[in-house]
């Protein structure tokens, strides 16, 4: 998510807060992955816990992280995020707004590649002023994936695959197909190519990173996880998704 990030951007109940110290950032970053002990992010930091109650208490005050009693040991407080990540500060990009003319030349001729150039033009323009929105677009995909599953009847993984074969297929987002079950590894091909846009990684596959992985979580109760991607923008015109299962601890 970093991309050289100058800051980071969380959404909390009153509001947006931007986050520029780098001790908050890795706090913040590392509270995403699982709920964290004073002396667990001492050790993480490499902080005095003195310096890093300092820091816990403004974030607790803003709305970024809370706190509860450690069920083993009541003298011990467990840290975990009550924020949502929005995105980052990235240097801006002057070949991604020039790519933005190309992105708008290829949609024109049907109204479904004219909308996909318009979505592909957007994301791309928000990092080109310098705003990566990868947790965003993530976010949304799995509010999008969420409501879809419900529209799905298989509960097992490969029909589960063939009805989301068939709905991308039926509302043209592209052509999928299994490139392995174990682990699952799904491809995305687009008639629309993208190979020559500049490296724009995750950004241009994070929305449907974030469906299918809501998708399989809903119907199959077992939260899957991306765990490597090919990209468009990265000399591919396709998406590889390879999912695992997501361990909590």
């Amino acid at each position: 998510m970093k991309k050289g990030a100058a800051l980071d951007v969380y959404s909390t109940s009153s509001g947006l807060k931007q986050i520029s110290n780098p001790v908050r950032q890795k706090i913040l970053s590392e509270l995403q992955r699982r709920d964290l002990s004073l002396s667990e992010i001492a050790q993480m930091t490499g902080k005095a816990q003195s310096t890093l109650s300092v820091h816990l208490d403004k974030m607790v005050k803003e709305g970024l992280v809370a706190s509860r009693d450690d069920p083993a040991d009541n003298r011990r407080k467990i840290f975990y995020l009550v924020s949502k990540p929005v995105g980052s500060s990235v240097v801006p990009r002057e070949d991604l707004t020039k790519a933005i003319s190309s992105i708008i030349d290829k949609s024109v001729g049907s109204p479904s590649s004219f909308l996909k150039g318009e979505l592909r033009a957007l994301v791309i323009g928000v990092e080109a002023i310098g705003l990566n929105m990868d947790p965003v677009l993530k976010d949304v995909g799995k509010h999008i994936g969420t409501q879809l599953a419900k529209h799905m009847r298989s509960t097992e993984i490969k029909p589960l695959v063939d009805e989301v074969k068939e709905f991308f297929a039926r509302h043209e987002l592209g052509e999928l197909s299994v490139y392995s079950l174990v682990p699952l590894t799904l491809i995305i091909k687009d008639d629309y190519d993208c190979s020559d846009i500049p490296d724009v990684a995750r950004t241009l596959c994070i929305l449907n990173e974030g469906i299918l992985e809501a998708i399989f979580d809903a119907k199959t109760g077992v939260p899957l996880g991306v765990t490597q991607m090919e990209c468009f923008g990265t000399k591919y015109n396709f998406c590889k998704f390879v999912f695992e299962p997501t361990l909590y601890d």
